[in-house]
């Protein structure tokens, strides 16, 4: 069985994307809280670049979530252990969906934090950009979405494109970082999703 030592902390939507892979495929994993001083020194020790989720894959380091998503999902399909999960679309669309959900949650992360330390939109022109760059790649991705709201991934199985989508809406709520609720198919998507053993098990607390 594969064995994953994940770095990260609870509240992220990343780590969370693979924290719910490991549930999904039944995989042995440990985590390892980077929120604390011995954590953070242990994920410095491991990345060069210190950011989270990093993980260690039967004894090999990936920094990356995407890279360690996919690479989950690729063991799993060779061991023919997917279940009901979706096989690994590498196809430009799906690549796409993809960059322009992390494109959206990157952004937001940063509005996120600088808010924290002070700064405002109408202070930093920069903060206000990427509210809309947010504002623009959710509006593309609803319009991805089939006409229930329910999938991105044409066979109507969930996949790494709704694990991306659902930790990125509901880390959005949880920081109350953008309006969700604006877009109806995006509520949709998430109202469908939202009850799945996986994601039930690795919300960040409230």
């Amino acid at each position: 069985m594969t064995a994953i030592e994940l770095y990260g902390t609870a509240t992220s939507p990343y780590v969370r994307r693979v924290h719910a892979l490991a549930i999904e495929f039944g995989l042995d994993c440990t985590h390892v809280d980077t929120a604390s001083d011995a954590g953070q020194a242990r994920l410095r020790a491991l990345s060069p670049v210190w950011k989270i989720p990093a993980v260690v894959l039967d004894g090999e380091p990936l920094f990356d979530s995407r890279v360690i998503g996919e690479e989950l999902v690729r063991r799993q399909a060779k061991a023919g252990a997917l279940g009901e999960f979706a096989p690994l679309d590498e196809g430009f669309a799906a690549r796409n969906l993809s960059t322009v959900i992390d494109g959206a949650l990157d952004s937001l992360i940063n509005v996120f934090y600088l808010k924290r330390d002070g700064i405002s939109p109408e202070a930093a022109s920069y903060l206000a950009k990427q509210g809309a760059r947010a504002a623009s790649a959710m509006t593309w991705v609803e319009a991805q979405l089939d006409e229930a709201g329910h999938w991105l991934t044409p066979s109507g199985r969930f996949g790494l494109p709704e694990l991306n989508l659902i930790t990125t809406l509901e880390w959005m709520r949880f920081r109350a970082t953008y309006p969700v609720d604006a877009h109806p198919k995006l509520a949709a998507f998430v109202a469908f999703h939202t009850e799945r053993p996986s994601l039930v098990a690795t919300r960040p607390p409230a």
